[in-house]
C-alpha cells in the first residue's frame, strides 16, 4: 500500500493531478470486493498489479500539456487597421 501511495504522489507531480487517484481508488475497491469472493487472494493481487501498472505508465508517460489554440485566453497582439481613402 505504501508503494501505491508513493507512485500516486509521483503521478500527481507529473501533471496528472486528481486523475492520479483513480487507479488507487478503483484498484482498492476491486481488491476489497474480489478478496471476499471464494476466499482467494488472487483477484486482490491482480488488482494490485493493475494499480502498479497504471501508475507506472502514468509516471513514465506524463501528462501532455494542452496545445495552444486560437481560443486560448492569452491576449492577441493588436493589429493595425488598414484604411481606404475615397478618391
Amino acid at each position: 500500500m505504501l508503494i501505491e501511495l508513493v507512485l500516486t504522489i509521483f503521478a500527481w507531480r507529473k501533471g496528472w493531478g486528481p486523475i492520479a487517484l483513480l487507479p488507487l481508488a478503483i484498484g482498492v475497491t476491486l481488491g476489497v470486493l474480489f478478496s471476499g469472493i471464494g476466499n482467494s487472494l488472487a483477484p486482490a493481487v491482480m488488482a494490485d498489479v493493475l494499480i502498479y501498472a497504471s501508475l507506472i505508465t502514468m509516471i513514465a508517460v506524463g501528462r501532455k500539456k494542452a496545445a495552444t489554440s486560437a481560443t486560448s485566453t492569452a491576449p492577441l497582439p493588436m493589429q493595425e487597421a488598414s484604411r481606404q481613402t475615397a478618391a
